[in-house]
């Protein structure tokens, strides 16, 4: 795309092409100067706009990729791509009925790209108008029946709804080489056996990782059935979780990635092999499936637990733990609350707070304090990043878990403890599902979700009416 206001400088061109080829060549920040340059040259360039928008957009900086967009849009009306990008960029900003206008009016110009029809889809799940996302992905899928990404979307719709029968096999499609990126852990890991069909295999069966450290928590749920089933299985999970596994699932081999990732593909010691989050597929089939959910599914070092109790635990006061924060890569923002979100939740009486957050959170405790009063406590000897043994014991010592959906969610909810989620409006996550105030993946939850949009008032409302009525029955 070269720069097309008539007026503009054989420079300008110059520059502009410059700054493109930094950009093809992944340097942001030497292609942001020479779009500078040439909007300094010719401050209405709508092509140095656009692509100036692009990049900031590509280094999270939603709120200036918006503006330059709509800037750079305002003088190129009919250009699909830069409809496009903003579309994207209003996405990021949580403004998705803008975003569904301006990927709306991109299709419109462009029918050719079917990534619009992707999300178009996706921005109606995301206002939970679900019926009209799988118009979207059923569109999209006419025109490209094998399309990885759009098979795997329409599948966690499905998912999110809870119509797990008809979901499962569009969501092996999440395994494609177009979604590899998120699933690198096991897609670095070799292939030992053939895929397992859900039948008892005659040797072990190897069930291998897959995306984050939550979902590996949440998709070992269903070892409980290969246990009580009697399957032999080697299952591989991220380092953090062996111990903790290891003590759950005594009747089940554990390793490491860098375990399996040493053998020897030829050896045979496997009948089949399954990602985790392809379980589903043979054991959550249905509604019925969960009558036989084992909670809680995880087991805690009860010494550990017993002696931070002791430690931790006031008579006659409520031990409650906190977590508010949540780092995942595409949903983080949305899913997150500041701790002092939580204040009608920690001014409860006759309760004292645990913090379970994983990261450096001294900083946000400290204002906390200087402010209020409150002290959330952080136990200094347990690292809730990378100690989840450690994390887990905690969990096990506290009376009840107050969490956004992050990976203490999942752990408070896989202990069996009395966990209260704090949920976004949209669904970012289908295992939460739509609507429901609790979960058949874990019974021990109780789902408290936003009215509107990024406010937190009622979750956190609902929590401390909870928090205070078991104050009462505290010992």
């Amino acid at each position: 795309m070269r720069p097309t206001q008539k007026s503009g400088s054989g420079k300008a061109e110059r520059l502009y092409l410059q700054g493109r080829a930094h950009h093809k060549a992944g340097d942001l920040a030497m292609a942001e100067a020479a779009y500078k340059e040439v909007l300094r040259l010719i401050p209405t360039q709508p092509d140095a706009l656009h692509m100036l928008g692009v990049a900031a957009f590509q280094q999270d900086r939603f709120e200036e990729s918006e503006r330059l967009l709509a800037a750079a849009i305002s003088r190129i009306p009919k250009s699909a791509l830069a409809y496009y990008n903003y579309g994207n960029a209003l996405r990021k900003l949580g403004r998705f009925e803008d975003a569904l206008n301006a990927f709306t009016r991109s299709f419109e110009l462009d029918p050719s790209n079917i990534t619009c029809l992707e999300q178009l889809g996706n921005i109606q799940k995301e206002l939970n108008q679900f019926a009209k996302a799988h118009e979207y992905y059923d569109q999209l899928l006419a025109l490209d029946p094998a399309n990885a990404i759009g098979r795997s979307n329409k599948a966690i719709a499905l998912l999110t709804e809870g119509r797990l029968s008809e979901a499962w096999e569009l969501y092996e499609s999440r395994l494609d080489q177009q979604l590899g990126s998120s699933h690198s852990m096991f897609e670095k890991l070799p292939r030992l056996a053939p895929e397992w069909d859900g039948c008892i295999p005659t040797k072990p069966l190897l069930v291998l990782p897959e995306q984050g450290l939550g979902d590996q928590i949440f998709y070992g749920g269903m070892l409980a059935d290969l246990e009580s089933a009697g399957i032999e299985c080697l299952v591989c999970v991220e380092d953090r979780l062996i111990d903790l596994f290891r003590r759950s699932f005594p009747k089940l081999m554990f390793a490491i990635p860098a375990q399996v990732a040493s053998l020897d593909p030829g050896s045979s010691l496997f009948s089949a092999q399954i990602p985790m989050a392809s379980l589903g597929r043979w054991l959550r089939k249905e509604a019925a499936d969960f009558k036989k959910v084992k909670s809680p599914f995880l087991k805690f070092d009860r010494a550990q637990g017993t002696d931070l109790r002791s430690a931790l635990k006031q008579p006659n006061r409520l031990l409650v733990g906190v977590s508010w924060q949540s780092f995942n890569a595409n949903h983080g923002s949305s899913k997150s609350c500041g701790l002092g979100d939580l204040l009608p939740i920690l001014q409860t009486p006759n309760a004292d707070f645990i913090d379970l957050q994983y990261g450096d959170t001294t900083k946000e405790r400290t204002q906390l304090k200087e402010k209020t009063g409150i002290d959330i406590r952080r136990i200094a000897h347990i690292d809730n990043k990378l100690d989840i043994d450690g994390l887990a014991a905690l969990i096990g010592a506290c009376d009840i878990v107050v969490t956004v959906s992050n990976t203490t969610a999942h752990l408070a909810a896989a202990l069996g403890k009395p966990t209260l989620v704090l949920l976004p409006w949209h669904t970012p996550l289908w295992y939460w599902h739509l609507n429901s105030t609790d979960s058949p993946w874990y019974p021990s939850t109780v789902l408290l979700r936003q009215d509107t949009a990024g406010n937190w008032t009622g979750p956190v409302a609902q929590a401390a009416e909870i928090i205070d009525g078991l104050t009462n029955g505290s010992k």
